[in-house]
């Protein structure tokens, strides 16, 4: 998604089902569906995140570290032919900075064994993809970093028509399933549902919320809360069984 912006601000709510209904009706009157949107319903979003055998990514999101970074490969569906994405999320503080690069399921999986990057890997070859894919490749090395765990939900999505400056995503049934080495980039049948009891709302900005927004929050009392999937899905599938993927 080239839209992406590359530094913004992010701030998460967890709401009940009939407060984001309400909501969601009002963003929509202001922005439109996002570019993966097809229908009214939104779309799946399926991550397999790296992270090194002590769980280092894991434990700083847990424990609020500020300056702090997470791997993963992004895809939308299952289909051999269709591209995923290498993420490389980082937070400084409070902005939140992202670098992407769109490969093939086969380049991916081979990296996510540790293999080699090279620029023939990329599905647009140019300085913004391989500084991504050098970064993402730098930071697992760094890490000793390995396919760990699937994060699978639904997402609603709405953005601004041009430049992408305010994001509003509204994402539902968040589950995770334990990465099998080996078996290439794909959501495992089996999944196990996190412990997120509600809608998880996330309001995204470059410089500063738009005005509209602080109405939002105040008018239906939002408290700004972290709701971090990837750390969600780990508690509910158990240490022990994940640390088995590292063997």
């Amino acid at each position: 998604m080239s839209s992406l912006q590359a530094s913004r601000y992010e701030l998460k709510f967890l709401i009940s089902e009939a407060k984001a209904k309400a909501i969601q009706k009002e963003v929509a009157a202001r922005l439109k569906p996002d570019a993966f949107t097809k229908d009214e319903f939104g779309y799946h979003i399926r991550s397999l995140y790296l992270d090194s055998r002590h769980l280092d990514c894991y434990q700083q999101t847990n424990d609020g570290v500020k300056n702090r970074f997470k791997l993963r490969v992004r895809f939308y569906d299952d289909a051999a032919d269709s591209p995923v994405f290498l993420e490389v999320k980082r937070r400084v503080t409070n902005v939140i900075q992202k670098k992407r690069a769109g490969v093939s399921r086969e380049s991916a999986s081979k990296l996510v064994r540790g293999g080699a990057a090279t620029p023939g890997m990329l599905l647009k070859n140019n300085a913004q993809q391989r500084d991504a894919l050098v970064t993402f490749c730098r930071l697992r090395d760094q890490l000793a970093a390995v396919g760990h765990i699937y994060v699978d939900y639904f997402r609603q999505a709405f953005e601004c028509d041009s430049n992408n400056q305010y994001r509003v995503t509204f994402d539902r049934d968040v589950c995770g399933s334990p990465h099998v080495p080996g078996s290439g980039i794909a959501m495992p049948p089996r999944k196990k549902m996190s412990r997120i009891d509600g809608v998880v709302l996330e309001l995204k900005f470059v410089n500063k919320p738009a005005r509209w927004m602080t109405q939002l929050t105040r008018r239906f009392g939002l408290q700004s809360i972290s709701v971090p999937k990837y750390v969600e899905c780990v508690n509910v599938l158990g240490s022990p069984s994940l640390m088995g993927a590292h063997v």
